[in-house]
């Protein structure tokens, strides 16, 4: 079985992505893959679990049901947040939109792998 770090891996073959990071719910940071420092990385899991905290406030106040994903666009990166269950979010970050059909893709494809690898399935 492979590792929850080759697991992650796997998104960074998706051309244009440059990182993605495994994080508690509350932003703590569980595993990492990525072409970037760490303290890049640790942040990235943080504030990206932090703003789907947020989208999900602001779904739950609109009535509109749960989050799915969070997108976050910025003049030269993208983010793409995932949650997998009620405990860990996904984070990843490419270099523009064009990588988030397969990003989002892979990240549901991978769902059950990693929350078995954290033994939460």
């Amino acid at each position: 079985m492979p590792s929850l770090r080759d697991t992650l891996s796997r998104l960074l073959s998706i051309p244009g992505v440059r990182a993605t990071v495994l994080v508690g719910r509350e932003g703590l940071p569980i595993e990492t893959a990525g072409r970037s420092d760490e303290r890049l990385l640790e942040s990235l899991g943080a504030l990206g679990a932090s703003a789907f905290g947020t989208a999900e406030a602001l779904g739950h106040e609109m009535g509109q049901g749960r989050a799915v994903a969070a997108i976050l666009e910025y003049e030269g990166a993208l983010v793409s947040v995932d949650p997998l269950g009620e405990y860990a979010v996904l984070v990843t970050l490419a270099e523009s939109a064009a990588s988030l059909a397969s990003v989002r893709q892979m990240a549901r494809s991978s769902r059950d792998e990693i929350l078995r690898q954290l033994d939460l399935r």
